[in-house]
């Protein structure tokens, strides 16, 4: 499988080493190693994720939902000792050129057509993409608000100094990680279906936007770096209270970037999309 996912990047143009890849964990911790996979001390676990960090270019381990004690392992003893290891033996990856936020100036752009002239119908459905972008921003807003009231409780519990205060906050770094990454997924899947679906049939109806969905599907890539940024960010401010600075700092960065992203494919695309009555 890892195997397909490099030759699909290669033929994309993509580096396959940039490309993320998921394990769900499934094991069982104990004493002694038993005969399957992921069946033994905590110490087998990190030989074996390595490996498969190494050998198939996995980069994120998900574990399913168990034990209070197996997710404390995992969390405590597993998942550290596997990220120092891969980072001691991995070489350092190439890292795409920095990208500052997206550059208005060369956006391309066509003569504009008035929605108002169109069949309340067909106005409806142009509109329907700006009702998907207004709940991403709705969404974006409110993940905003719960990182600076997360940021400002960090104070509190350095003030107060209390296990209870401790263990509270490590709660809501989870939560706010769990929040974060849920976003990032409906993100992700809303982009999926522009770039395969409705990018590909308004070409097809009118060639003169070309030029504009291939922007769109260039800001796409550009957006998808951000969300890995964040979510390196998010791992570190578990394991730092205080990379939660970083975490604000870049999901500023992706709340320019997207909200402008938005903004231009509203601009370009809702008119032609209502009129020409596409069933995307």
């Amino acid at each position: 499988m890892s195997a397909v996912v490099d030759r699909a990047a290669e033929e994309a143009g993509r580096d396959p080493g940039l490309i993320r890849r998921v394990y769900n964990v499934s094991g069982r911790f104990s004493a002694l190693a038993g005969k399957g996979f992921l069946q033994g001390p905590p110490s087998l676990w990190v030989e074996q994720l390595t490996e498969l960090a190494h050998a198939y270019g996995m980069s994120v381990f998900v574990m399913a939902p168990g034990e209070e004690r197996d997710l404390k392992i995992f969390a405590e003893e597993v998942a550290p000792a596997v990220r120092q290891a891969v980072g001691r033996e991995r070489p350092p990856a190439v890292q795409p050129a920095a990208r500052g936020p997206l550059e208005e100036s060369t956006r391309p752009r066509l003569p504009k057509r008035d929605l108002a002239a169109l069949p309340a119908a067909q106005q409806e459905r142009g509109l329907h993409l700006v009702m998907i972008h207004d709940q991403l921003r709705q969404e974006l807003t409110q993940i905003r608000d719960a990182v600076e009231q997360v940021a400002a409780g960090r104070g509190e519990v350095a003030a107060l100094r209390s296990m209870i205060s401790r263990l509270t906050m490590r709660q809501n770094y989870w939560t706010l990680g769990s929040f974060c990454a849920s976003y990032c997924r409906i993100l992700t899947v809303h982009h999926t279906i522009e770039d395969e679906r409705m990018f590909p049939a308004l070409r097809s109806a009118q060639a003169s936007l070309a030029p504009v969905v291939d922007r769109l599907q260039e800001e796409h890539e550009v957006i998808a770096e951000l969300l890995t940024d964040l979510d390196a960010a998010l791992v570190a401010m578990v394991e730092d209270a205080d990379a939660i600075d970083g975490v604000r700092e870049r999901l500023e960065v992706l709340s320019e970037a997207l909200l402008s992203h938005l903004a231009y494919e509203e601009e370009e695309l809702v008119e032609p999309i209502a009129r020409l009555d596409l069933d995307i």
